[in-house]
């Protein structure tokens, strides 16, 4: 009986550790650092994160160069700090006292290589529990940093496993999604995001990675903490003041903005505050299962090729591009019906265009597909569908792209063709990326390809909910797609929601639109159109849009149609301004091609799962 009780009880206090844990408070701690004052720093930063140890913080997460201040130049080796170093061993006494976590940002001097990194460290309950060293390097970094060796380690602690990526890393793709692939729970960044005014010779290379960021946590299914400087700050080695914004969030890994500060500006520059919000770290991401389950790696093996400096794929020409996007309410099932008032939407356009796109499954609407239904509604190319949109392309004289469940050789496909302006097939795509309903009764497509056209460029396309896989944004840049094309049958409901980036940080304009769409043109470089059927009360992330390559920085805001039935027009010129923070060819120049591999592999395979498991090891497959 003695035993039984004692079982129990055990049994009880591991339920209520378990219940404890899985909730954890975090902070971002804002901190405006004083540059070459290692010393002062140190102390400032072991005070602030003292206050939010005490306020029950088990997790802090500091902006970038919190030590050594931002814009160093090294000419005093004290202005440095090393890891371990000055700043660890004090920040340390305070984690141990409070069973805690902090990340901090800093000028690291490797003293085996004498390299200086653009580092940060997590200090835990038992000390230094890890390091790591920037990948992604912008411009301001090129003269004193060297590029990260360490790859993207992913650290086991008590209260999750815990990435960091800083700053600029976000700028690629795959910085994020490689820490997602090793299971990351909690993705902390410190961040150094400023807004020069536009008469400074740098204020083209401005990247608000906070505003950034605050797309990204549902699409990549981690948390996020996010801390960034804020106010007017002096960098001397650059001979300016410099506006930081400040806007430190947190986000759950389902993309709910849980917290965040207020957004300085020039005209009211705001001292420090930390920001507090609590993770239920039992709460998964519907969306990161969604992506691990459906991802094809053997698919993305471009993103092992160097592709820089000159990539022959790459097309440079300026295209005039006017878009017609067929959002319409469809009588489900009726083909002709639907055609016809597609028909009508595109007649009543009295402006010049070059190419339409339609819905998914463009005059079928709703109509759920299986295996008992599939065989009413497939058809063949050269059929009933296929010949009415042909029909279409021919009689406006543009560029059409329609979908259709196709039927061939026996397999059925969820399938998009894209005609000319004569009505001639241009290009087929096979959606490759099935999801559960589609799995029982279609087969997938094999290959990702780019129908080069010579009147609007290299078109990629992606189907429906395939948006949901963000491996084929960077694969498209790669690939140097011009323009992506969604056809899509979206309600809302089942992943994405509206962008929401704090208020202040973005133009208003910009902040628009659904959360995934907007990432996919700006992480592939591309020109990104959708077209959405309509439906009653649709809101406005749910509509036809187009969405361009460096929205966040107010000049390419969302284009989004309006709540009816239309024929929603969009015009844009591409490669027409290459002198913002990012375009394709710095996206594909840039990018760290030698830490991909990862994204590349069987997830089934011995290799893959022993990186997973060695977390904070930047090699592959060591025992092979």
């Amino acid at each position: 009986m003695k035993k039984l009780f004692i079982s129990c009880l055990l049994l009880l206090i591991n339920s209520f550790s378990f219940a404890y844990a899985a909730e954890v408070k975090v902070a971002a701690v804002e901190f405006n650092p004083t540059a070459k004052d290692v010393e002062g720093n140190i102390r400032k930063i072991v005070e602030a994160v003292t206050t939010a140890s005490e306020n029950g913080a088990k997790l802090m997460v500091l902006p970038e160069f919190s030590v050594t201040g931002f814009g160093f130049v090294p000419t005093n080796p004290n202005d440095l700090d090393t890891i371990p170093g000055r700043a660890t061993a004090a920040i340390e006494k305070v984690t141990q006292k409070y069973n805690s976590y902090v990340v901090v940002g800093m000028y690291e001097k490797d003293l085996v290589t004498g390299l200086i990194h653009n580092s940060a460290a997590l200090v835990g309950p038992k000390g230094l529990v890890g390091k790591y060293r920037k990948n992604q390097l912008p411009a301001g970094d090129y003269n004193v940093a060297a590029p990260g060796n360490l790859g993207f380690p992913v650290f086991d602690t008590d209260i999750g496993k815990i990435a960091i990526l800083i700053c600029f890393d976000d700028s690629r793709l795959q910085s994020l999604l490689i820490p997602s692939l090793r299971n990351a729970d909690i993705l902390a960044m410190p961040i150094g995001s400023d807004m020069m005014p536009k008469f400074e010779k740098m204020s083209n290379g401005n990247h608000s990675t906070i505003s950034n960021i605050a797309t990204l946590a549902q699409w990549t299914g981690m948390s996020v903490v996010a801390s960034n400087q804020t106010g007017l700050i002096s960098i001397p080695s650059f001979g300016l003041v410099d506006q930081f914004t400040g806007g430190s969030t947190i986000w759950d890994n389902n993309g709910k903005q849980l917290s965040h500060s207020k957004v300085s500006t020039w005209t009211k520059p705001l001292p420090p505050e930390t920001i507090y919000a609590t993770f239920d770290t039992d709460n998964k991401s519907e969306q990161k299962a969604f992506w691990l389950k459906h991802r094809r790696p053997e698919l993305y093996q471009v993103y092992n090729l160097y592709k820089a400096p000159i990539d022959p794929a790459a097309n440079n020409t300026q295209n005039q591009i006017s878009a017609l996007l067929i959002q319409y309410e469809p009588s489900d099932g009726n083909i002709e019906a639907n055609a016809k008032k597609v028909d009508s939407l595109i007649e009543n356009n009295q402006n010049v265009f070059n190419l339409a796109v339609l819905p998914f499954n463009s005059f079928l609407g709703h109509v759920k597909l299986n295996k008992n239904t599939i065989q009413q509604y497939a058809e063949s190319l050269n059929g009933k569908s296929y010949t009415l949109a042909a029909n279409l392309a021919k009689k406006y004289r543009t560029y059409l792209l329609f979908s259709m469940p196709e039927v061939s050789e026996g397999k059925y496909y969820e399938t998009a063709i894209l005609f000319d302006f004569n009505g001639k097939q241009a290009g087929i795509y096979r959606k490759s990326h099935l999801n559960d309903a589609e799995q029982s009764w279609a087969s997938a497509g094999n290959n990702l390809p780019i129908f080069n056209t010579s009147d609007l460029g290299r078109i990629a396309v992606m189907l429906n909910d395939e948006v949901r896989i963000p491996e084929l944004a960077e694969v498209y840049a790669l690939n140097r797609a011009d323009l992506i094309l969604i056809p899509a049958a979206y309600d809302g409901k089942q992943y994405g929601s509206p962008v929401n980036i704090p208020k202040g940080l973005v133009p208003d304009a910009s902040n628009r639109g659904m959360n995934i769409w907007f990432d996919i043109a700006k992480y592939s470089q591309a020109f990104t159109l959708v077209s959405n059927y309509h439906r009653e009360g649709n809101k406005e992330f749910e509509r036809s849009a187009a969405y361009s390559l460096v929205p966040e920085e107010g000049y390419y805001p969302p284009n989004i149609a309006p709540n009816k039935e239309i024929a929603h027009q969009v015009i844009f010129t591409t490669h027409t301004n290459n002198t913002l923070w990012i375009n394709q060819q710095s996206l594909v120049v840039g990018r760290r091609y030698d830490l991909a591999t990862p994204l590349t592999l069987d997830m089934q395979s011995p290799c893959f799962k022993e990186w997973q498991t060695n977390s904070t090891s930047r090699e592959l497959c060591k025992a092979e």
